[in-house]
């Protein structure tokens, strides 16, 4: 069958790259999730890769919907299983990732929304979706990357918030292929980063791209509706508020509904 990505090409780019611990990714037209597809497999997860050109159950955080008609998105996972990592740090430093990539690709004044959102000028370009599951005592992540190339109006109405795509970057030709290269080649010299020199690095890049550094915003924590000025991000990666007085740290699975009031 022919599919829009020439798997052996991407195999060896990768390898010439000296990136050997990434498999020849999989490619399928349709699947609920290509995150559900890595997280029920067997065995090691460690560099799977798989691209899909259309999910019918596509998902955000907090158990939100990735809307995407086929062919309209980038849309792949990738396994890792790095040793000390925790988590959180691996989905901010795929967001730096992203936008090293991004910006290679020309893409100017993309920003980063905590915990997982890229933005272009404020509005959604990709998302990402990190899970976990424990294969003996080694941890694995599968990290799910959703990136907007060509959409059609009608395709993003139920789409909640403003977005944006590499078209109206003026990118109407980009190749996905080539896109999914270079985010591979990105993502795979920031992992080795983060296994030799921590989290720091990766937290400074990130804090440079931050959308909203020093802005107030309306969140909800816990379930209770807060106002705080966002200050940072503390060592392992929870955003950090100064809130009714006092300065607090909150993880992802906290806060939910982050807006920057007006």
């Amino acid at each position: 069958m022919q599919t829009p990505f020439n798997l052996p090409d991407i195999e060896s780019v990768l390898r010439g790259n000296g990136i050997n611990w990434m498999q020849r990714p999989e490619y399928f037209e349709s699947l609920s999730s290509s995150n559900d597809y890595l997280m029920g497999l067997t065995g090691s997860l460690h560099g799977r890769i798989c691209i899909c050109n259309y999910q019918t159950r596509g998902k955000g955080r907090l158990g939100r919907q990735w809307h995407a008609s086929p062919g309209s998105s980038l849309m792949f996972s990738l396994g890792w299983a790095p040793p000390g990592v925790v988590s959180s740090e691996v989905s901010l430093v795929v967001g730096v990732a992203l936008v090293d990539a991004l910006r290679k690709l020309g893409v100017k004044d993309v920003g980063l929304k905590w915990p997982n959102d890229v933005l272009h000028k404020g509005r959604k370009l990709a998302g990402v979706l990190v899970e976990s599951r424990i294969s003996g005592k080694q941890a694995e992540f599968v990290i799910g990357v959703g990136l907007n190339v060509r959409h059609q109006l009608d395709d993003m109405n139920a789409v909640e918030q403003p977005w944006t795509d590499l078209t109206q970057m003026g990118l109407a030709e980009i190749d996905r292929q080539q896109v999914l290269i270079i985010i591979l080649l990105e993502l795979a010299q920031r992992f080795e980063q983060l296994n030799t020199h921590g989290f720091a690095p990766a937290r400074e890049d990130w804090l440079a791209c931050h959308a909203y550094q020093g802005v107030t915003m309306k969140y909800n924590y816990q379930g209770e509706a807060r106002i705080g000025k966002v200050i940072g991000l503390d060592n392992a990666g929870a955003l950090l508020f100064e809130s009714e007085g006092r300065k607090m740290a909150v993880s992802s699975g906290e806060v939910s509904c982050l807006r920057a009031l007006p």
